[in-house]
């Protein structure tokens, strides 16, 4: 039994490596890091972090979730036939077209599989290989489904709780009344190994597993590539706090709809089952509103006393001392700034040192210093909002 389940892993892994949509992402997560390199050059005139650094964002923390839905789909197995698995890969690849990655949430993805559910009729494509990519549409567990947009829902919330907060992309961009103000740009990607298990295979049920049968007394191991996506642009608040509250209703959201899918298979209720996807769907849009932001007041901006820090250039001299993005600097080296030239014009008092007197988020004040090298005394790595910087045609960015 061990040699057969092995074996269907290992059929299971081959899966993932030949299905299209893997790459489809990558290569999606690969123009994410482009487009956001060549907007840091537009504001900035440098870029602030890797290109490749989006790419290893979806592969990383994707396979950490995607080992963990393994350990714990062992335990329930929970079943889909191979009709769904084309529609949740049809779903994806048509929203990664779009290049809406906001949409590429589970809430989103299994609108196609349910819909083709309740209302597909399979036709005659002229192929038996063809025709077997529709199959179990007439008999897919319902309460299965459910159970799994759910967790998925679980594993996307934390996902953004915990990764999309890192490395927030800075953005210069107008507001609504035409003023520069700053901002912070989420766009992540994540590949997701999701480990399901198929009707009719070598793996033999027990009397324990699965848990939700599809009905065969037999089940194959296949891993299909799930990518999950996220973008936000924060112009109100701290990236981080902001991030973290949208992750944590995603998470209630998605522990609700597993709670009425465990419902539904303790009762044995298809309907209520049923009736998840209509309400994660409304609540997942409800939640995509209401981080929005658009009528708050920008909190990266030009100020008459001191800069707000809109970014720091990683391996910078700013990056070693202890300074974080949203803090002010309100002296350099004692003398008073309010815009980028004060900045710059203090910070060449002194080609060997520098001193910084800052504003934390409490509005206490403390000092930080260090000494330069000759090729630093004319910047430190510092991003701020400067109104020279932007080209008169880039219009307001709207929140995601």
């Amino acid at each position: 039994m061990a040699e057969t389940i092995g074996l269907s892993i290992v059929k299971g892994i081959i899966s993932f490596l030949i299905n299209p949509l893997t790459y489809i992402s990558l290569v999606a997560a690969f123009m994410i890091g482009i487009s956001r390199v060549k907007r840091d050059r537009r504001d900035f005139h440098t870029r602030v972090h890797d290109v490749l650094d989006d790419v290893k964002f979806a592969i990383v923390p994707g396979i950490i979730a995607g080992v963990s839905l393994f350990g714990l789909n062992l335990l329930l197995g929970l079943v889909v036939p191979m009709g769904i698995v084309v529609a949740l890969s049809i779903s994806a690849i048509l929203i990664l077209i779009t290049g809406q990655i906001r949409f590429l949430s589970p809430a989103f993805v299994f609108i196609l599989p349910v819909a083709a559910v309740l209302f597909y009729e399979p036709v005659d494509l002229g192929s038996e290989w063809l025709n077997s990519w529709q199959t179990g549409f007439d008999s897919v567990s319902l309460i299965a489904l459910a159970i799994l947009a759910g967790v998925l829902l679980i594993i996307e919330g934390v996902l953004i709780n915990q990764n999309a907060k890192k490395q927030t992309s800075p953005r210069l961009v107008r507001s609504k009344r035409g003023k520069l103000v700053g901002a912070h740009e989420v766009q992540r990607l994540w590949l997701l190994p999701l480990f399901l298990f198929l009707p009719s295979g070598t793996i033999e049920a027990t009397t324990w597993w699965p848990l939700l049968q599809f009905g065969d007394q037999t089940y194959s191991f296949l891993i299909l590539p799930l990518p999950i996506g996220f973008r936000k642009l924060i112009h109100h608040t701290l990236p981080a706090p902001e991030i973290k509250r949208n992750g944590v209703h995603v998470v209630i959201l998605g522990a609700f709809a597993t709670v009425l899918g465990v419902i539904s298979y303790a009762i044995s209720a298809d309907w209520l089952a049923l009736s998840v996807f209509p309400i994660i769907v409304v609540a997942r849009a409800a939640i995509l509103l209401l981080h929005r932001g658009m009528n708050k007041p920008a909190y990266f901006n030009e100020r008459n006393e001191g800069l707000v820090i809109l970014g720091i250039l990683p391996e910078s001299p700013a990056d070693s001392m202890n300074l974080q993005v949203g803090e002010v600097i309100s002296k350099v080296n004692g003398m008073s700034v309010g815009n980028g030239t004060d900045f710059y014009t203090a910070l060449q008092q002194n080609a060997a040192f520098c001193k910084l007197q800052v504003l934390d988020f409490n509005g206490e004040i403390r000092f930080e210093q260090r000494a330069l090298y000759n090729d630093q005394h004319h910047e430190l790595g510092l991003l701020f909002v400067k109104e020279q910087r932007l080209d008169d045609s880039i219009e307001y960015a709207r929140e995601s």
